[in-house]
């Protein structure tokens, strides 16, 4: 297949490209070649390239810019998505949609399936339910993908596990949030997912996770300088509360796949530790830690 990927330039790109070129003729665009929200061109692209299915990984996921910024969150989240879930529906191609847990309000007190009710507390979890609704509304032919807690992307990974990394180079001690649980998940393993999500499992939504017994922020952040070789007692725990942030943040992130469980064969992802463990010596050797 012809696979044209929107927001390709970013860590969830950077891993996914390798994978899916073995099996297909990909299409990487980042915003400087496609402006989602920009319907016109949007739809030049479309008719030029005539794609057999469209992966949207372009997303606003600032969560407290989001929170602050209503138009930055919407532009990308809802409207840009509305756009492209039109253009696949005119053209009758299939869309792969990356979501995120972040609907859902994190009152739960066990992880989410794809049969809870999204409920977002924050705008970012918001402008993606937006965007799920668009995709369900205007591209017939979807897959709605949710996931969270990503690592992955080597020095591109601007998120939980390598902040960690960059202030274990800068500071003693370092607090992090033990009221809050989710499902790590390493981007090298979500594309290996989606590519056998796309080829066996019907239309739908999906919760796409690494496999293993979800954590804490704090527990995820120890085992992070772990398997970097710092001493875990670097990390100390605080309650969000304790935080001074512009977004609420759900307390329950973590999620489950009833829908994969009941498929023949479904989906194998790993166990996040055993991801973990890797990708942080990997990453380690890039940023010079241990060198």
């Amino acid at each position: 297949m012809k696979v044209m990927i929107l927001g390709a330039g970013g860590m969830l790109g950077t891993d996914l490209l390798p994978v899916w070129k073995k099996e297909h003729k990909v299409l990487p665009l980042g915003h400087s070649e496609c402006d989602i929200s920009n319907r016109s061109e949007t739809a030049s692209l479309m008719e030029r390239e005539r794609p057999d299915m469209v992966l949207l990984l372009a997303a606003a996921t600032d969560v407290d810019r989001c929170q602050l910024d209503r138009e930055y969150a919407f532009r990308t989240n809802a409207m840009g998505t509305e756009v492209v879930a039109q253009q696949c529906g005119i053209f009758s191609v299939p869309l792969v949609y990356i979501s995120t847990i972040a609907v859902f309000n994190g009152e739960k007190d066990a992880p989410y399936d794809e049969y809870d009710l999204p409920a977002p507390m924050n705008v970012y979890g918001l402008s993606k339910y937006h965007g799920e609704t668009a995709v369900r509304e205007f591209a017939p032919m979807h897959w709605i993908v949710r996931t969270g807690w990503l690592f992955g992307g080597g020095l591109r990974d601007m998120k939980f596990v390598a902040k960690i990394l960059r202030r274990a180079q800068e500071d003693d001690e370092i607090s992090v949030v033990r009221d809050c649980v989710g499902s790590p998940t390493y981007t090298a393993d979500l594309a290996s997912g989606l590519l056998q999500l796309v080829e066996g499992c019907p239309y739908g939504t999906y919760h796409l996770i690494n496999s293993g017994v979800s954590a804490s922020r704090y527990e995820l952040g120890r085992m992070t300088l772990a398997a970097a070789g710092y001493s875990m007692d670097r990390i100390q725990p605080c309650l969000s509360s304790e935080l001074d942030l512009p977004a609420p943040r759900p307390r329950m992130e973590a999620a489950v796949s009833i829908k994969l469980k009941m498929l023949p064969g479904g989906v194998q992802m790993p166990d996040w530790r055993d991801s973990l463990r890797g990708y942080v010596h990997l990453l380690s050797r890039e940023m010079g830690i241990g060198s």
